[in-house]
């Protein structure tokens, strides 16, 4: 009989977890076919997924998402997290911010089509960084799909990084998405002192940018027994339960 009832909660957290799949999978869809995302289905499934492994794991902190384009992959975050956990959106909410001395030569090129406004955006719109008030556009847009942030404790902070990254508090999981290398090292000096043990940075551009490749390599290097970097459809890499201890008091 007891055999039975394991077997029974089993099968019943299985179908729960498949139909939260097929949910999720839907969103997704949806977020794409609206062009709020550069990202593809596997990348927003994967935040998804990671999101819920934080969840089922109970790993304390808020979601950070630092450069959220038109606020797509973050309406997936907020759909994955529980309504009492933070999520933190941070980007400039307009035109981004010039690569500087240690970004390399592809950078420099993308930002000088952007500059010129010859920059296109998804499925011919207009690029989201020549949009008027994109703050509000992107709010729009969470509530389009129901998630109003006052009501799902969702914070979109408008800002250079340098000026506005600042935490009090432990991050659970982090999606950097910001291109430059300067950009990128900054979110990493700021956000993984908070890191919780068992925690998750996702780096969006480490296979696009090299200036983001190096500032990546050049912070966790010499720091693998203090991290495990992973594979999944980007470069995710997560804080080892053991070394909790070395966060920042």
């Amino acid at each position: 009989m007891r055999g039975r009832k394991i077997i029974d909660r089993s099968l019943r957290w299985l179908s729960r977890l498949a139909a939260g799949e097929g949910r999720a999978a839907q969103l997704c869809r949806q977020v794409k076919d609206a062009r709020l995302t550069y990202l593809g289905q596997p990348q927003l499934m994967d935040l998804f997924r990671r999101t819920k492994e934080l969840e089922q794991q109970n790993i304390p902190g808020a979601i950070v998402e630092a450069g959220c384009a038109l606020g797509g992959s973050a309406i997936v975050l907020a759909s994955a997290k529980r309504i009492d956990r933070p999520l933190r959106v941070y980007d400039v909410f307009g035109l981004i911010p010039p690569p500087g001395p240690n970004d390399g030569e592809h950078a420099k090129l993308r930002y000088q089509t952007i500059v010129r406004g010859q920059s296109d955006g998804l499925g011919g719109d207009t690029y989201y960084g020549y949009q008027n008030d994109l703050l509000g556009k992107v709010q729009a847009n969470f509530h389009a799909f129901g998630f109003k942030p006052e009501h799902h404790n969702i914070q979109l902070v408008k800002g250079l990084f340098q000026d506005t990254l600042a935490f009090d508090q432990p991050i659970a999981l982090a999606h950097i998405d910001c291109d430059w290398y300067d950009s990128v090292k900054v979110c990493l000096e700021r956000i993984v002192p908070r890191l919780s043990p068992g925690g998750v940075l996702v780096i969006d551009d480490y296979d696009y940018y090299d200036s983001c490749r190096r500032a990546v390599d050049e912070f966790f290097a010499g720091r693998g027994n203090e991290f495990d970097l992973q594979r999944r459809s980007r470069l995710h890499i997560q804080r080892r339960a053991d070394n909790g201890l070395r966060m920042a008091a």
